[in-house]
């Protein structure tokens, strides 16, 4: 083996086992993003013990891993800190991956914005996301119903309400078609009815919701969701409904801060009238300064808290707080980002309508140079097929006229022939009737040798018929002979023979060997013969031999062997050499 062919196979064993690592890596990842789903802490731990392996995988395996880091990280509410890795995978996926793939990246960068705070791009790539899931037969349900949720939520912070709305109602279908959870939908729903001013059909989504969580009887795991129907029943009024959804609210916002629970609280101190209460809670959104949205609203209610008592000093100073807020928050410029993401996704879509629209039209056109160039190859086939048939069949006749002038010369030639065959045929038909005047002498002498031979066959017959007769004489001559000899030398042996062949008594062994020893003496020859003859015998075939050589008839033998008849039979005619003189088969 050369050195050629042992780097040849080095080579192809490093490939094998890149592709084994390959495959298994990736297995691996799609087990901890399973585990992920329920406990992503221990899927990140999990995640990173496999960043040695694949930092030295190929670029598609190192773009899964961190991928799914992102996704893990989103799952446990770690925030990003930079969109770096993020649009490196757009990317990258955008020239290689898969449908599923693209969905998947464009949802999770649009997960980094909305952590980011950049809602336009947040809104542009969560768009894309679902724009990848509609254009596949299959795509991930769970994440395009989320999807669905994040830019509500998106929209909603833009005050964008129509489309809140119209995401909210898709993210609730397509709940209900995978038979989930519908109680972050039923929010969403009755939070842009609420926004469109329809009261009536917020109340109704809000009741669905808190309906589910009571017949889950989660009210731990769901306390956020019981915040937000505080909030809106108390906006809405229905202080019933709030007090008992503030019943199932197990800690207070005030020793377990959170702004937004504050903010909740305080819309429900509002509703029923506890000022101080609503003071004191949103004086502490204030004072933690940390979320501005919950700020600019906590500030608003103040101001037109104090504006209601005529507090006419507190109720300036939280409209300044009110205003320095909502110039930080700059509620215009992002509805205006928000609304050229939306025109500019909608002209994106629309141009893409446009190219498919085209490209439809020149494949149909495509289709037609296709058919009219197929239309005319045929045809010049055609016409090409029928000048050769044309040509061939000329020629057909050409060949037939020659043929015919072949058959014409050769007819009278045959004719020629014919006449001559004719006188040839006369002159056989002389010399038939000649022997046939010959045949007829023949065929009287003929008959007349059938005559002497029938003669002769009837003769003959009659002598096979005597010499029949002669021989069977001869059997019984010899059957008596040898009977009367046996009887001379072995008086006792033929006592016993016939009263066994009488029923008297039976053969015994000694009997049996006196017999056998008679009759080797009378017959010396007898039982070489009977070993070349039969070769290998039975006891019950050698009995019968020796009474048949001892002259006893057929029914004696059955009678003193105790064999059936049939058998005796068989027997007595394969062995009829036994009855033949023992000379014979020497000589």
């Amino acid at each position: 083996m050369n050195d050629n062919s042992i780097l040849c196979i080095l080579v192809s064993l490093l490939l094998v086992l890149m592709s084994c690592s390959k495959h298994d890596s990736l297995n691996e990842m799609e087990r901890i993003k399973e585990i992920g789903n329920d406990n992503p802490q221990k899927a990140i731990s999990m995640l990173d013990s496999l960043e040695m392996d694949i930092r030295e995988s190929s670029e598609y395996v190192r773009a899964k891993y961190d991928l799914l880091k992102i996704r893990l990280n989103d799952k446990a509410d770690n925030l990003p800190s930079s969109d770096i890795t993020v649009k490196r995978l757009v990317d990258y996926f955008e020239k290689e991956g898969s449908l599923s793939e693209k969905q998947e990246v464009n949802y999770y960068a649009g997960s980094v914005y909305r952590d980011l705070q950049d809602t336009p791009r947040a809104m542009e790539f969560f768009l894309k996301s679902l724009e990848y899931a509609n254009e596949g037969n299959r795509c991930d349900s769970i994440m395009l119903r989320n999807a669905y949720s994040n830019l509500n939520y998106l929209l909603f912070r833009v005050q964008n309400f129509e489309e809140a709305f119209r995401m909210a109602k898709h993210e609730l279908d397509l709940c209900n078609q995978m038979k989930m959870d519908g109680i972050v939908p039923y929010m969403h729903m009755g939070a842009s009815y609420l926004a469109l001013g329809k009261s009536q059909q917020a109340s109704s989504y809000f009741d669905s919701a808190y309906r589910q969580i009571e017949e889950s009887k989660a009210f731990s795991q769901n306390r956020a969701t019981l915040i937000l129907l505080l909030c809106n029943y108390s906006e809405l009024g229905e202080t019933q409904k709030a007090r008992v959804c503030l019943s199932r609210i197990e800690d207070n916002p005030l020793e377990h801060f959170s702004p937004f629970a504050c903010l909740a609280f305080a819309q429900y101190y509002e509703s029923i009238g506890k000022t101080d209460s609503v003071a004191i809670y949103c004086k502490r959104i204030l004072d933690d300064g940390t979320d501005l949205n919950n700020m600019y609203d906590a500030a608003k209610m103040l101001c037109r808290l104090y504006n209601r008592n005529g507090d006419t000093k507190n109720a300036s100073h939280y409209a300044g707080i009110y205003m320095q807020l909502s110039d930080s928050l700059d509620f215009g410029k992002r509805q205006e980002l928000a609304s050229t993401v939306n025109n500019e996704f909608q002209y994106h879509l629309d141009q893409k309508k446009e190219q498919s629209l085209k490209d439809e039209r020149d494949k149909y056109r495509n289709t037609l140079i296709m058919v009219l160039l197929a239309a005319i190859i045929l045809a010049g086939l055609g016409y090409i097929l029928h000048v050769r048939r044309r040509n061939k069949h000329l020629r057909e006749i050409v060949a037939l006229s020659s043929t015919l002038q072949k058959i014409s010369d050769n007819d009278k030639q045959l004719r020629a022939d014919i006449e001559k065959k004719e006188q040839e045929l006369m002159q056989s038909r002389k010399s038939l009737e000649k022997s046939s005047d010959e045949l007829t002498n023949v065929k009287r002498e003929l008959l007349r040798v059938n005559v002497e031979l029938s003669d002769y066959s009837a003769v003959l017959k009659e002598k096979e018929q005597q010499l029949a007769e002669k021989m069977d004489q001869n059997k019984t001559f010899i059957k008596l002979l040898h009977k009367s000899d046996l009887e001379g030398k072995s008086e006792d042996v033929i006592d016993a023979i016939k009263n066994t062949s009488t029923g008297k008594k039976n053969m015994k062994t000694a009997d049996w060997r006196q017999l056998y020893q008679a009759v080797d003496e009378l017959y010396p020859l007898f039982r070489d013969r009977l070993l070349k003859e039969l070769g290998h015998f039975n006891e019950q075939q050698m009995q019968v031999c020796y009474l048949m050589r001892a002259g006893l008839s057929k029914t004696q033998i059955q009678n003193m062997t105790n064999l059936s008849r049939v058998t005796i039979w068989r027997w007595v005619k394969k062995y009829d050499w036994v009855m033949t003189p023992d000379e014979d088969s020497v000589s």
